[in-house]
């Protein structure tokens, strides 16, 4: 009896083993080739850090546990929103309070600069002053929400694509560490690559299509 089919079967099964161990070296191969090609703009296509040396050798020697979160682009705009909600109705209870006491607004406003303010008129600058700081941290904390929310979003377009509803996209977001060893300069030094996935879906409608990203790049302690 021949054994050359199951022998040719085992033979052919062989690469696609390969490629289940790693599943993520399809993203790890195309970030070095584009770091040596110095391709930026392709880096930045699906990388959010960058490397400057030529590495003529990567391995894979670990994959670390994938972990999972929920993907926390909604929450970042919700909270925006939120901030901007608490924004207004400061700014609407500083113009009702303007409305009520503005004749003693308007002597507090024609004080010399560091004049002292007379003891009748303390309560009313304490009273405006907590208007008027709260009015900076808000504007200070929606700036900073936006802020990372845009960090959020070039992250999740990188992995799902550009998407005109992507603030409203809902699901998980996956995370592995890869642990490789990169041949520089003729000397082999241990790196820990960080690579992202957005499993995301629309309220109705289909799971949107995702890749691996790279997240992050550094030497491995």
């Amino acid at each position: 009896m021949s054994t050359r089919g199951p022998a040719l079967l085992l033979f052919l099964a062989l690469p696609a083993l390969g490629c289940q161990s790693h599943p993520e070296k399809g993203v790890v191969d195309q970030y070095f080739n584009a770091v040596n090609a110095k391709d930026t703009q392709t880096l930045a296509s699906f990388a959010a850090v960058s490397f400057d040396k030529k590495v003529d050798r990567w391995d894979i020697t670990k994959t670390l546990d994938e972990t999972k979160s929920d993907a926390p682009l909604p929450a970042l705009a919700q909270k925006v929103k939120e901030l901007e909600a608490e924004l207004a109705a400061n700014t609407k209870a500083a113009r009702a309070y303007n409305n009520e006491r503005y004749v003693e607004l308007d002597q507090l406003k024609a004080l010399k600069k560091d004049a002292p303010v007379p003891s009748k008129l303390q309560p009313v600058k304490v009273e405006w002053d907590k208007f008027s700081d709260k009015d900076r941290e808000l504007k200070k904390a929606i700036a900073n929400a936006k802020a990372e929310v845009e960090k959020e979003k070039r992250s999740v377009v990188r992995s799902v694509g550009e998407a005109d509803d992507v603030e409203s996209l809902a699901g998980e977001m996956k995370e592995k560490q890869i642990e490789l060893d990169l041949t520089i300069g003729g000397q082999v030094q241990p790196y820990v690559m960080t690579v992202r996935k957005y499993e995301m879906k629309r309220e109705s409608g289909p799971r949107v299509v995702s890749r691996w990203v790279v997240q992050g790049l550094q030497p491995r302690s």
